[in-house]
């Protein structure tokens, strides 16, 4: 690649489409209150409180926001307060959905695309059995209406029905969580629900969702929760202990220890992925030697059958062959638990 008036060659494992800038923030939109709710002085739970505004106060945005929260006006005064507690006014409803429109459902783990090519920018990545809106379709591609905004997606990629073992109205605690008053970590928390918790689904607000759980009703922010219920994992397929043996016999000086069958993941709980991790993996040998794993696993991910990667908080998909940012690409939920997803492993999934 060229930089500046130099030309060399990089990892592309460090490299990322360069975004567009976004669009501010859509000024002068109606809502109202859902609760009785402080206006506060600044972004945050712990600001001093302006006023009280009652439930079904009309306010309208700045524009300006900070997370979940949003700066409004409310009369005369302007603060901000927590959009969990906000809803749309009656005019400002959403438009009635168009008669193209089709409830889908996204088949495994797939890419969101900027442009319907698989060459394009991909935007996220959706995990299997979330619920998508087709907006409208053109030849085999489908532009979706997805929980994380909008894009395209390959047609053959969505379900016409929801999967058998999804469900829309219980949500599993995919790690252990914080069960919290509000939409937010400012919010005093109810106390840690296990793992494999089955609760049950309320609604979803600014990325939490309000759910009942033995510690009473409260939010979990959603990449700890799955709508899939907790399955025993399987020990690991034949197939994936040939592509462990593969790698060890090519790297295994770089690797300290390989992880396989778990429960929370998909791929880890169906004896389908492994991790790899790498040695002294802060350091600069630790980063080089997994960078050569992954551009191996990458070179040969045909003869190997390996459908993704994750390393240093990069993911490679086979079905575009890119790399992208991975805590944005759907699956947060590890980097939540561990932050050791960030650097000291590789994660490979077969088909």
């Amino acid at each position: 690649m060229k930089a500046g008036t130099r030309t060399g060659w990089v990892s592309s494992v460090y490299l990322a489409t360069t975004n567009a800038p976004e669009p501010a923030p859509r000024k002068g939109t109606g809502h109202q209150t859902t609760e009785n709710l402080n206006l506060r002085k600044d972004p945050g739970a712990h600001f001093a409180s302006l006023a009280v505004l009652a439930k079904g106060t009309a306010v309208t945005r700045t524009g300006k926001t900070s997370g979940v929260w949003w700066e409004v006006k409310a009369g005369s005064r302007t603060g901000w307060v927590s959009s969990v507690y906000l809803e749309a006014a009656a005019s400002e409803a959403p438009a009635p959905r168009q008669e193209n429109d089709a409830s889908r459902w996204v088949d495994g783990t797939q890419p969101i695309y900027a442009k319907a090519s698989l060459s394009s920018k991909r935007l996220a990545v959706q995990t299997g059995g979330t619920k998508v809106h087709v907006i409208k379709n053109s030849g085999k591609w489908a532009y979706v209406q997805t929980p994380t905004g909008t894009g395209w997606i390959p047609s053959s990629s969505l379900a016409t029905s929801e999967p058998g073992n999804n469900s829309t109205s219980n949500r599993w605690t995919a790690h252990a969580a914080n069960v919290r008053t509000g939409a937010s970590t400012s919010f005093s928390t109810l106390g840690v629900i296990p793992a494999n918790q089955k609760l049950t689904y309320l609604k979803s607000s600014a990325g939490w969702s309000q759910v009942k759980t033995p510690k009473g009703t409260g939010w979990i922010k959603n990449p700890l929760l799955t709508s899939v219920e907790y399955r025993e994992p399987k020990p690991l397929q034949p197939t994936t202990r040939s592509m462990i043996g593969d790698v060890q016999e090519h790297f295994g000086a770089g690797i300290s220890s390989v992880g396989g069958s778990r429960a929370g993941s998909i791929g880890h709980s169906s004896g389908l992925a492994a991790d790899f991790m790498i040695k002294d993996y802060a350091s600069d040998a630790g980063i080089e030697a997994g960078d050569r794993i992954a551009q191996y696993l990458v070179e040969n991910h045909k003869r190997l059958g390996i459908s993704y990667l994750i390393w240093r908080d990069k993911l490679w998909l086979a079905q575009d062959g890119q790399w992208g940012k991975y805590s944005t690409g759907g699956w947060g939920k590890h980097l939540e638990s561990s932050r050791g997803w960030q650097a000291p492993r590789i994660l490979a999934r077969r088909e």
